[in-house]
């Protein structure tokens, strides 16, 4: 595996100043496994982002884009289960090298967030990674949010107003557990309680 991950860089802009924001020390494994795979495919399950898409584009042979946060609150509003969302993931088996769930199963219940994993676990090729990221109990729950990739690994957190999902706070050993068909490779928890974790696929 290379050495160090090289974060993808405008040349026009530098990002702006962003209390929020912070220097993320799982997403740089994250890559580097990618890096190590370019002919690879990732899905990327979080909101539409222009910079995430191009962040991850140039790294890997085929990015797909399943926005299964928009999707979700679609059927939150209809007073639907998440059970509708999965359709979306209907991929063959062992279809990618690489997942990035973001803080989806923030927003799903046990069951739900149970079957995500299953999926991932179908999706993913053997040794594949699976990144997470899971907000901290003191999260501002009356709004939703995303991330955007940004210089050197920076990540910056956007309020998403049309995006009404609910948040489930877990510790982080009920994560694991949760996630427990996976390897855990490496977790980092911030300041401010956020998360990250990198799990593969055995």
């Amino acid at each position: 595996m290379p050495r160090h991950a090289e974060p993808l860089r405008s040349p026009f802009h530098r990002d702006p100043p962003d209390a929020k924001a912070y220097t993320s020390r799982i997403l740089p494994l994250f890559v580097e496994y990618l890096d190590d795979h370019p002919q690879g495919k990732l899905l990327d399950v979080g909101p539409v982002c222009g910079e995430n898409i191009r962040f991850f584009a140039s790294r890997v042979a085929k990015l797909y884009v399943c926005d299964l946060f928009q999707r979700l609150c679609q059927e939150t509003r209809q007073g639907r289960s998440a059970s509708h969302i999965w359709r979306d993931l209907n991929y063959p088996v062992g279809s990618f090298e690489a997942v990035q769930l973001w803080d989806l199963g923030d927003h799903l219940e046990d069951r739900d967030f149970t079957r995500l994993v299953e999926l991932c676990v179908l999706m993913l090729k053997p040794k594949g990674m699976l990144m997470l990221i899971a907000m901290g109990e003191q999260a501002d729950s009356t709004f939703s949010s995303s991330l955007a990739i940004g210089e050197a690994f920076r990540l910056h957190v956007r309020a998403q107003p049309d995006l009404d999902l609910p948040r489930h706070h877990r510790h982080n050993r009920e994560l694991i557990a949760m996630l427990s068909p996976f390897k855990l490779i490496k977790s980092f928890i911030y300041r401010s309680g956020l998360r990250e974790f990198l799990f593969q696929h055995p």
